[in-house]
């Protein structure tokens, strides 16, 4: 079959004139071997397609290719990497694999296209995969699956797809599938029915089902009781009832048959009470790690970390939920001849974890002060759990040498300080706890050195100031819970340089979130969590209700009350008219300028103020010509009316002195005359002592 597929691949290529480039060869990749393996190393070469290029054909290897912009993968998209035994695809902006993709990869068992936009597997999506055993796609955008999708994947045992949109499992989609290890984990499903789905799977040895809205009623029945009939040593996620009300928060495992279902003792079945609103109570879902770890490598088998609900201490009996692992050791003793030379600190317990056989410490509730009191230090640990403890601060010094640390949980301690620079060297640190603790002020010095972590928990702390670029140092983050904290609004740029699927925020004291800088920076997001804020339903909000009504129904995971004015108390903003919420809005800009989903621009070199959406600062041309020609027009009308107004005064007034010094002229002869009447022969020297000189100031008159 290889041959044939080696044969075909050539005349391929020789027929279209293409001529592959060998990624090893021409150091196109970086292949190096690790652990005996050959590891092809294509990471983050902004490879579009893979169809001009060829893997080694003498020896298998693992093909890595995070990071780059495989967005769409066309049939025989992998044809000349046929010796690969595992692929990762993730983070490539993957939305569509057109059916035959993956043709002549019969040898991959792991494939990887976690953290991509994947909407649907169709009928034929993962066709050519014949031996895949492990398939990881969270953090996608998965909302329809077929029946089928799964059908010829006889060895598939493993199957990852929490954090996705999932609503309903289709009936009979793991018939003839061996899946030993599902996780469901932060979808959309409110039952999962026995015929068709439970009973399909028989050998289940983990099952990881929180953070889903279960709706409590008759048909969670079957999965009550199936839940209570799996071999006791399995792993299974506890189950939390959404709806009805009455069992909102409670663990199905907990509840008895007859409240999910009041008719089987025949009485009224309440189970249809419609879910709770959120002012009624609060959710009482709790953070999780991102699922299965994969250790940077093609070769690192899954290794999920647990954690209970949110305001409740889980037992840590089997605190880091594993998947079966794959031996290392042989002998009848197995984990005790490899942890013959290995001193556990007291008073923790210790155990090997993953597949690769990890020291796991667990040294919850065991009244320990200090990270420095672990003694003798268990600098190899790859979990470390130091949970519900009475640590204050942890010191820069006091992780000095635990180099392979994969997960740590400081949760439920007293911490208020952490040093500057603890985790320095913690580059394989993935999952970070620190819930449930004192911390007031986030900055990115306290977090430098987390350069793969994934998974950042710091809900339940007194949390008032996040600084700008405090998030910056971890590019590789993806779930941050934030909720139940004293937060009252977010820097400029607070989610710059990370790539966000899962965030929290529920809980705070937000008022609104501005848009540009915050909002806007969060392209990757498939779930946010914002209940439970006091909203100020004012103009303020409207660019932030704009952009939620941007996102997909099922982001937003519930609902956005209005804590004032108290016109719209309770009221969810997303459903309140914008002229409602902002009025001089509309009375700035007129209506029938604005559309439905019209947004406001902010100049780029400026940040806004409070008010600066209310008023656009682009103004249509067609709108700003007519306008200027108007007030130009008006201007040239009003300068010419006033000209002629004026010279018409002008005239006026000179005919007014013209008539005025007639006058003036007529009564001096008139006085004159009678001057010279009353002077006669009786007073002949009177007009020259008393009276006037007629003659001069006539003359003066006149001329003037």
């Amino acid at each position: 079959m290889l041959l044939w597929i080696v044969l075909l691949n050539a005349a391929l290529c020789v027929a279209s004139g293409n001529v592959t480039r060998d990624v090893c060869k021409e150091q196109i990749c970086s292949c190096n071997e690790v652990e005996g393996d050959l590891h092809i190393d294509c990471e983050k070469r902004s490879f579009t397609t893979l169809q001009h290029l060829t893997g080694p054909s003498s020896q298998f290897y693992h093909l890595l290719l995070h990071g780059n912009s495989l967005s769409r993968l066309f049939p025989n998209e992998f044809a000349n990497f046929y010796n690969a035994v595992s692929l990762h695809l993730e983070n490539n902006g993957l939305h569509d694999i057109v059916p035959g993709a993956f043709l002549g990869l019969q040898l991959v068992k792991r494939l990887h296209i976690n953290n991509n936009k994947i909407r649907s597997f169709r009928k034929s999506t993962f066709l050519g995969l014949d031996d895949l055993e492990y398939l990881q796609a969270d953090f996608n955008l998965l909302r329809d699956i077929d029946p089928a999708v799964f059908r010829d994947l006889n060895k598939l045992e493993v199957l990852i797809l929490n954090d996705n949109l999932i609503s309903a499992l289709p009936i009979n989609v793991f018939q003839h599938v061996p899946i030993t290890h599902l996780d469901l984990r932060g979808n959309r499903i409110k039952t999962l029915p026995y015929e068709g789905i439970l009973e399909q799977i028989p050998g289940i040895a983990e099952v990881l089902l929180e953070d889903n809205p279960w709706d409590c009623n008759c048909d969670l029945v079957s999965l009550k009781e199936w839940l209570e009939n799996i071999p006791h040593n399995a792993l299974i996620g506890r189950v939390i009832c959404e709806a009805p009300t009455r069992l909102q928060g409670s663990d199905l495992n907990e509840t008895a048959e007859v409240d999910l279902c009041p008719s089987l003792s025949g009485g009224l079945d309440t189970s249809l009470v419609a879910p709770p609103t959120q002012e009624e109570t609060s959710q009482s879902h709790g953070p999780r790690p991102t699922p299965y770890k994969t250790n940077g490598d093609a070769g690192g088998a899954p290794t999920p970390g647990g954690h209970g609900s949110k305001g409740h201490s889980k037992s840590r009996e089997n605190w880091q939920l594993k998947t079966r692992p794959t031996p290392v050791v042989t002998g009848v003793n197995g984990d005790r001849e490899q942890l013959h030379n290995v001193t556990c600190p007291q008073p923790c317990s210790c155990k090997l974890v993953g597949s690769r056989q990890g020291l796991g410490v667990n040294c919850e509730g065991k009244k320990i002060e200090s990270l420095s009191n672990l003694k003798p230090k268990p600098l190899a640990a790859h979990e470390l759990n130091m949970r519900d403890n009475n640590i204050h601060a942890v010191k820069k010094n006091q992780l000095l040498g635990y180099s392979s640390l994969n997960l740590l949980d400081l949760g439920g301690n007293n911490i208020k300080v952490i040093d500057n620079s603890t985790f320095q060297n913690q580059s394989e640190l993935r999952w970070l706890y620190m819930d449930k603790n004192y911390l007031d002020t986030l900055i990115a010095e306290m977090f430098a050195g987390l350069v793969n972590l994934e998974y950042l928990s710091l809900e339940y702390n007194d949390i008032q100031l996040v600084v700008a670029g405090a998030f910056s140092p971890m590019p590789n983050l993806r779930v941050l819970f934030l909720n139940n904290n004293l937060l009252k609004s977010l820097p400029a740029d607070a989610f710059l340089g990370i790539s966000l699927s899962k965030i929290s925020l529920h809980n705070n004291y937000f008022p609104y979130l501005p848009v540009p800088g915050v909002l806007d920076q969060l392209n990757s997001i498939i779930q946010i969590d914002l209940h439970g804020n006091p909203w100020d339903c004012s103009c303020n909000i409207v660019p932030f209700k704009q952009w939620t009504e941007k996102l997909g129904a099922d982001v937003i995971v519930s609902d956005l009350k209005c804590e004032s004015p108290e016109e719209f108390w309770k009221r969810d903003f997303r459903y309140v008219r914008n002229d409602l919420l902002c009025p001089k809005l509309y009375d700035r800009i007129s209506p029938t300028s604005l559309s439905k989903n019209s947004t406001f621009t902010l100049d780029s070199g400026t940040r806004p103020g409070p008010n600066s959406y209310l008023e656009p600062n682009r103004v249509s041309i067609s709108v700003l010509v007519p306008g200027l020609l108007l007030v130009f027009v008006t201007s040239a009308f009003t300068v010419v009316g006033m000209l002629v107004f004026i010279l018409r005064n002008r005239k006026r007034s000179k005919r007014r002195d013209g008539n005025s010094s007639a006058s003036e002229i007529n009564s001096l002869q008139t006085v004159c005359d009678s001057s010279y009447w009353h002077s006669g022969p009786y007073h002949a020297d009177g007009g020259a002592h008393r009276g006037f000189d007629c003659s001069t100031h006539l003359s003066t008159t006149n001329d003037a």
